[in-house]
Formats: C-alpha cells, structure tokens, sequence
C-alpha cells in the first residue's frame, strides 16, 4: 500500500511540474519579455461602466486540430473609452510554453474578458467582446501593431 502511495504522489508531482504556468506577478516588459502592440476598435457606439478588462495570450500549433491552445500569459488592463491600445508584456521563450511543442509554425490569439456593463458577469449579453465575425483575433510577436475589433454582444 504504501508503494502505491509514492507512485501517487510522484505521478502527481509530475503532473504538476508539467503543467502550463503563467507568472501574473509580473506584469512589466523585462529582459525576459517582449511586448505586443494590440490596437482594439470597433464601429458601435459603446458604453463602458466597468473599466477593467483581462487580455490573454494563447499559442498553439495549427497543424493539431484536436490538442488545446495553452495560455501564455495575461494582464489586466483599464480602459473607459474605444479605440485603444494596449502593449501586452510576452515571455521571449513563448513558444517553449506551448504543449504539446508545435512541430511546425505557431499561431497565436488573445482573449478578452470584460464585464464591460458592469453586471457582475463577463462576456454575456452586452458585454464588449472580440468580434469574431469581422477578424479571427490571430497576433503575430512583432514589432508591428496588431488590430482586433469589438462588438458588443447581443
């Protein structure tokens, strides 16, 4: 029994060391970070009673349909007014970060989660989102500005 209980709890540490970590502590461009320019509009006239937002970035590899995108990291941000950019802090070891490790090219989105009328609830019926419709919210890691539109979803 208590040979099946250290197979347990080295399987579990295992498990934890190999999972996907993102460190919200910092959340300043360092020498271990790069940063991407994201520049957020939208053509519809929003109302923003809650300022907070949190932005996600995410990498995975295009070539596996079925294998889950890993969230590379996050930043929460305060915006009361459409159009804006932010510049979000990116690990310089991004790709590294990714499981199952991409065999060829990586394709990386960001997420947006915004209670942005303030409701208590992200992401519902008139809450600003990414407007999928319009752009998938795909970002190259580059010194270029990248764009990603808005909708408030109804």
């Amino acid at each position: 029994m208590r040979n099946y209980f250290s197979l347990l709890a080295i399987a579990g540490t295992l498990m934890l060391l190999s999972c996907n970590t993102v460190d919200k502590k910092n959340n300043t461009a360092s020498a271990d970070s790069n940063t991407v320019k994201i520049e957020f509009s939208g053509a519809e006239n929003f109302t923003i009673k809650n300022p907070k937002l949190k932005v996600s970035l995410y990498g995975a590899d295009p070539n596996l349909a079925d294998a889950p995108a890993t969230l590379i990291t996050e930043k929460e941000f305060e915006q009361k007014s459409i159009p804006f950019t932010i510049d979000l802090p990116v690990p310089k070891d991004a790709e590294s970060r990714i499981t199952p490790k991409p065999v060829g090219a990586v394709k990386y989105y960001i997420s947006l989660d915004w209670d942005s009328d303030g409701n208590g609830k992200s992401n519902e019926k008139g809450d600003i989102f990414i407007d999928h419709d319009k752009q998938f919210p795909t970002v190259t890691l580059n010194n270029e500005p990248q764009k990603v539109y808005l909708k408030i979803l109804k």
